[in-house]
């Protein structure tokens, strides 16, 4: 009984511990820029409004912008690459990073 118990409270621990590891936020690459967060799930676009999607990249990592801004009224585009993929530059909508 004793041992089953240990096994038990052995594998809530390992359980625990995995899921309680947070990813920090990285930087991307060295390229000039300032570096953001992502608020949400966002998609790398080829050009801002476009349907066409490079990559998505994951809320909470970094972003680094490369200064360039796209705007149309409220509509914000900013162009730099996510750490995810640091080697492909792409537009993400302003309103969805901490920028």
């Amino acid at each position: 009984m004793k041992r089953r118990l240990l096994h038990a409270l052995t594998a809530m621990v390992v359980v625990l511990a995995g899921t309680m590891a947070v990813p920090t936020p990285a930087s991307a690459s060295d390229a000039w820029g300032i570096v953001c967060n992502l608020r949400e799930n966002t998609w790398l676009r080829a050009a801002p409004q476009s349907g066409f999607v490079l990559r998505t990249l994951t809320a909470g990592r970094g972003f680094r912008w490369h200064g360039q801004v796209w705007g149309l009224d409220d509509d914000i585009w900013l162009y730099g690459h996510g750490a995810e993929y640091p080697s492909q530059d792409g537009w993400v909508p302003g309103r969805n990073t901490t920028c």
